[in-house]
């Protein structure tokens, strides 16, 4: 055996090597279901027990936001004796989970169940010999009956992006867009459009059904755009003929790589070439910020609803940028900004100097600080992605809103 075998199959200590996951274990909190706890309380009780953090990767609040908690190369504490080769996943409540959270734990497990494709989903009592009733329901059981049952239902998007609407029919306004390769369930039918819920943040609302817009689930994608447009080649080089024009945060499928190409599978069966310094794999974040990320669509313009270069508004900005760290956030800038207190440090910098990577709020808008005295944000003003002085802005927007602005500072903890 090679050096470089060695290295993969031998994990280093607390690692948790991606080739060793055998086990997806669902647990719950045992908590009240009427307790509306989520990570940084459960982050709180284990360093309690004397733990180094939270020993679960993801958890599940009771209306269906999904919080990170340790990454996903650090073995969790979670079930004693699988903790080198497992997953975990806590839901919040004991015995009563709501619709929201079975399905924000499905699309987990559609995402993890893809990108690790030995491991068995099964619950915290039937992952090791134990008296406890952990997570208080059949699991293994629950997640082949809805898999069986979402199947018919699910699609992904086949076209670079597309119109999400609230009510069904031409000529309505934009409310979001989905992205070429996220998943879908598909809810309802009406007349050529179809109600959906968008696997990657949950949104509900109406797209159109056409042949080309949507297909059957293909092979899980591996890769997600991280630049803030690119093309698709017919082949490997720079002069070949464009397919499609993707934006950040559109997945990919790769089937290989050719020099500084990746290869692409494409909805009809056809094959596609992007460059590879425009992809990043699935679950793997940025090497960069999120404010970095946000640069990189600087110049894009603005457009309500929009979540892509071609045009996007404030909270899809931030929602990509955050998404590039693999952080996971709200679509619309007020179910950020309740999601963002559940998460911050619980510091209030209102009244301090922010910092780089700080979240600022006003009614309706949202943005991310460059520094202690720029902010970069999708705008009306300057209909556009636009760096601007902080102290400009302010001055601007809470005039227009009526209502100073508000800073939030994630918590860097893990949780």
């Amino acid at each position: 055996m090679s050096q470089s075998d060695t290295a993969q199959t031998v994990p280093l200590e607390g690692y948790l090597s991606p080739d060793r996951i055998e086990m997806l274990v669902v647990h719950c909190s045992d908590t009240p279901d009427d307790q509306p706890i989520g990570a940084k309380e459960i982050q709180e009780m284990h360093l309690g027990f004397g733990w180094d953090g939270i020993g679960y990767h993801q958890v599940i609040r009771r209306d269906g936001t999904r919080e990170a908690g340790r990454p996903e190369y650090w073995q969790g504490a979670h079930v004693k004796g699988v903790n080198d080769r497992s997953l975990s996943v806590c839901l919040i409540g004991r015995n009563e989970f709501t619709e929201a959270q079975m399905n924000s734990l499905a699309a987990l497990l559609f995402d993890w169940t893809a990108r690790y494709p030995g491991a068995r989903v099964l619950g915290h009592r039937d992952a090791t010999e134990t008296h406890k009733t952990c997570p208080n329901f059949d699991a293994a059981q629950w997640w082949e009956v809805y898999k069986a049952g979402k199947s018919a239902n699910r699609a992904r998007v086949a076209v670079p992006t597309l119109a999400v609407t609230a009510e069904p029919g031409p000529g309505r306004p934009l409310e979001t867009e989905a992205l070429f390769g996220e998943a879908l369930d598909i809810l309802e039918r009406r007349q050529g459009h179809a109600k959906i819920r968008l696997t990657t943040d949950g949104y509900v609302g109406w797209a159109a059904m056409g042949d080309n817009l949507l297909l059957p689930p293909m092979p899980e994608p591996t890769h997600r755009v991280a630049s803030a447009a690119t093309f698709v080649l017919a082949e490997p080089a720079v002069t070949s003929a464009p397919l499609l024009r993707l934006t950040m945060g559109a997945l990919i499928r790769v089937t290989g790589t050719t020099g500084d190409w990746h290869q692409i599978d494409l909805p009809q069966g056809e094959t596609g070439f992007v460059a590879a310094q425009a992809a990043i794999a699935v679950g793997r974040p940025d090497d960069d910020d999120a404010v970095s990320a946000a640069e990189r669509l600087a110049g894009a313009p603005y457009l309500w609803g929009g979540r892509s270069a071609s045009g996007l508004d404030c909270s899809a900005l931030v929602q990509l940028a955050l998404q590039a760290m693999g952080i996971s956030a709200p679509r619309n800038s007020g179910d950020q900004l309740a999601w963002a207190v559940a998460r911050s440090t619980g510091i209030s910098i209102e009244t301090e100097a922010p910092q780089r990577g700080d979240l600022v709020f006003w009614p309706g808008h949202v943005g991310l600080c460059q520094s202690g005295d720029r902010i970069i944000h999708a705008n009306a003003h300057h209909h556009a992605v636009a760096s601007e002085p902080l102290e400009t802005a302010l001055a601007r927007i809470d005039r227009d809103t009526g209502q100073a602005a508000r800073f939030l500072r994630l918590s860097d903890q893990l949780f």
